[in-house]
């Protein structure tokens, strides 16, 4: 009896295949995992000013337009209203200098208020990290969409290779 040349995929090697694709989507998870705790460590290595920033105060709370930056901190406002006369603290405002908001005490809302500052934040390192984390985001529906396709592709020339090439030729 002749030993038939079979071609295709036999189950047993798309064992590896499968494997290759579990290893490169945990290395992926684990990279994003150490990105997202090194951009934790990026913290009041830039110091910022501001000089007469002008915050609305309409509402009785304000924000600094930098409180948007990363791992913003330490925000110390020297706050005065539309005139340049400046606005005693005490009573008057509170300040958050977690999240850069100034909240008016006060039933007056004069607005706006002008505002000098200093506050800390994580730098262009603390940025990259965060952009990068914010591009992975968009791409495990694309991951899982290739995975997926690798996986029909492997079950499907299983399949075709067992139909096709299996079968027994004469007796």
């Amino acid at each position: 009896m002749k030993k038939q040349n079979k071609k295709g995929i036999a189950l047993s090697q798309s064992f590896g295949a499968v494997l290759t694709l579990i290893l490169i989507a945990t290395l992926v998870i684990i990279g994003i995992y150490m990105v997202v705790s090194l951009q934790d460590t990026f913290t009041n290595l830039k110091d910022g000013t501001t000089t007469l920033e002008s915050i609305v105060m309409s509402s009785g709370i304000g924000y600094t337009a930098n409180a948007t930056l990363c791992n913003f901190a330490g925000y110390t406002p020297l706050v005065m209203n539309s005139t340049g006369g400046l606005i005693d603290s005490t009573g008057n405002y509170t300040v958050s200098a977690s999240n850069g908001s100034i909240t008016n005490l006060t039933d007056t809302y004069i607005s706006p208020w002008l505002v000098n500052s200093t506050y800390n934040w994580g730098g262009p390192a603390c940025t990259a990290s965060a952009t990068t984390v914010t591009q992975f985001a968009t791409y495990p529906a694309l991951v899982g969409l290739i995975g997926v396709i690798i996986f029909l592709g492997i079950v499907i020339g299983v399949l075709v290779a067992s139909f096709a090439f299996g079968g027994r030729r004469g007796v």
